[in-house]
């Protein structure tokens, strides 16, 4: 075996793993997604969704977990290629969450006292983050599946940034079965929902996204 054999074998070894599939991909999410609808149908759908959902509070909430949505997604796709930076990412999602605070904070303040409890508190407050994370760990599962076929280099940051997606999407799918309707309790419960689902995503992508 001469030196240029010896170099072609030794680059073909240490050539970097194709990731899945796209179909592999869209398959798994799917799959992920189909069983946080069945978990949203256990819960039941808001009877008066079709009226509700043309309130301001309900699209604006929606417009908000799109965008957290979409930035996470591309902090993802920047966090599995080693060396690229995280561009305006981060960035993206710290001030979509801080829109959605400043509005809370600001219907709050503008409240009677007698009211600002209520605002905060809904009538679901005890379960509203749980269940968001309940419907986003299938999701959850999907991405950190696909991912693990890749190689990212910071595995807790991508595990977070996969727990805020599915966070995310987890909260949409949420919102066809929850009845709150003010700026405060989105602020303070579907945040806290997608934080938990992070801090899930970033202990379990610490363990199974290492290599």
């Amino acid at each position: 075996m001469n030196t240029d054999e010896l170099i072609a074998i030794l680059a073909s070894d240490n050539a970097p793993t194709s990731g899945p599939a796209p179909q592999q991909v869209g398959g798994r999410l799917a799959i992920a997604i189909a069983l946080g609808c069945l978990m949203v149908l256990y819960l039941g759908l808001n009877p008066s969704f079709s009226e509700f959902a043309t309130t301001t509070p309900f699209t604006a909430k929606m417009v908000w977990l799109f965008a957290v949505l979409v930035f996470s997604a591309n902090l993802i796709l920047r966090l599995v290629h080693p060396g690229r930076s995280l561009g305006g990412a981060p960035w993206g999602i710290g001030l979509a969450l801080l829109a959605m605070s400043g509005q809370g904070l600001n219907q709050l303040l503008q409240a009677p006292s007698e009211l600002r409890n209520a605002l905060w508190m809904g009538s679901s407050w005890q379960v509203c983050a749980f269940n968001i994370v309940a419907i986003a760990l299938p999701i959850l599962a999907a991405l950190l599946w696909t991912l693990r076929d890749m190689a990212p280099t910071r595995p807790a940051l991508t595990g977070a940034a996969s727990g805020l997606m599915a966070g995310a999407l987890a909260a949409m799918l949420y919102s066809l079965h929850c009845t709150e309707n003010t700026f405060t309790f989105y602020s303070l419960w579907y945040s806290g929902g997608m934080g938990l689902s992070a801090l899930v995503g970033a202990v379990l992508g610490g363990r199974f996204l290492r290599w």
